[in-house]
């Protein structure tokens, strides 16, 4: 597949202002300067339009309750693939690149049957410069899929990607699979979900509508597309953790419950959950997800 992808970064947020630390990582592979970049709103996209409008309404990213709208698709373990909506659209509004990134994935748990991982999604820094981490959830461990974004819409091989706070999964306009994800109750815990709940639905990644190919925004304070897993975070002033439990379904009927620990260096991700506030550097886009099969 063959197209020309244009790197437009588009803000969503009018005015909007990037804290310090929000986008800028300590990770020896990311930019380690402070800085505060104010993103121009791009006053082409009109998100006043109803398809859009119904769009956010319909999947807003709602931290408290869990998944159970009846308009959701329910996961299963037959997977057809499909030719993702939206692709030139997501490649020149979503910075999608075409260099494969060299963000590292490495394994931190010890607990048996847990893993707890660490994802270099810092991008290249504050204005990525390479492709999201794709990878795929194996009985060792998340494993990295090498591959560009570009690719990405070709692929069956990665579950889930990462770059700087956006989480996406292999379904629906991000890859052709058929991976889904929903968010559990507030009352689940980490440690107490031990299988599917009962009632459950799933959500593929639907953040273009298919009627027009407008971008479905993400509504919780930092620009960029509302995707299945947006609400692992809120912002009070920087990516603080709603510890929001998901199930993962991905497309050979397994499940997976997951759980996003940190975006920052863990101290100072306590900072930030605590009081909504930064110290720098700050580590930015350096996920910690803790995640386990439940089947």
């Amino acid at each position: 597949m063959l197209r020309t992808a244009i790197a437009i970064v588009v803000s969503l947020v009018p005015g909007f202002v990037a804290c310090d630390g929000d986008e800028a990582a300590s990770d020896t592979t990311a930019d380690t300067t402070d800085t505060t970049d104010t993103v121009e709103s791009d006053t082409s996209a009109d998100v006043e339009d109803t398809n859009v409008a119904d769009a956010i309404e319909d999947s807003a990213a709602d931290t408290l309750q869990p998944d159970t709208a009846d308009t959701a698709d329910t996961a299963g373990p037959t997977c057809v693939a499909h030719e993702p909506l939206c692709q030139d659209e997501q490649i020149a509004e979503l910075a999608l690149k075409t260099k494969v990134s060299t963000g590292k994935i490495t394994e931190e748990g010890a607990t048996e049957g847990e893993f707890l991982t660490h994802i270099d999604a810092t991008g290249g820094g504050m204005n990525p410069t390479m492709s999201y981490v794709y990878a795929r959830f194996t009985a060792t461990g998340l494993e990295a899929v090498a591959i560009s974004d570009e690719e990405a819409f070709e692929s069956d091989a990665w579950d889930i990607s990462f770059r700087r706070y956006f989480i996406r999964l292999n379904g629906g306009v991000a890859g052709p699979s058929c991976v889904e994800g929903a968010r559990t109750s507030p009352a689940t815990t980490f440690e107490t979900l031990t299988a599917v709940p009962d009632g459950l639905t799933f959500r593929q990644e639907q953040y273009y509508t298919a009627d027009g190919c407008e971008l479905v925004p993400d509504t919780s304070g930092l620009p960029g597309p509302q995707t299945v897993l947006s609400s692992f975070w809120s912002y009070p002033g920087c990516v603080k953790m709603t510890f929001n439990t998901y199930v993962i379904a991905l497309a050979d009927g397994r499940h997976v419950k997951f759980q996003v620990k940190s975006y920052y260096t863990p101290s100072v991700q306590d900072s930030c959950n605590d009081s909504g506030t930064l110290t720098t550097p700050s580590g930015a886009g350096n996920f910690r997800v803790r995640w386990a099969f439940l089947d």
